[in-house]
């Protein structure tokens, strides 16, 4: 899971979860999906790159992606 503030635009959104997660690799996209509950869909250049996000961030690894959860950062 990643907190976040839900209240920005998911522009805003996508650009933060962009930064965080690439200390682990090369991000090639971020969706946000808030319904039915908020969550990034992240793509990672390398799959390797995406298991240890999926790992990191308690997240769903599919191929090259990683679902991840966010909440209300407190």
């Amino acid at each position: 899971m990643l907190e976040v503030d839900l209240n920005e635009t998911d522009q805003t959104l996508a650009q933060v979860v962009r930064e965080t997660v690439s200390t682990i690799g090369r991000v090639t996209a971020v969706d946000i999906h808030r319904h039915p509950s908020p969550f990034a869909l992240v793509q990672m250049a390398q799959h390797m790159q995406t298991l240890e996000l999926a790992a990191q961030y308690g997240g769903s690894a599919f191929g090259t992606s990683v679902l991840i959860h966010l909440a209300q950062k407190a």
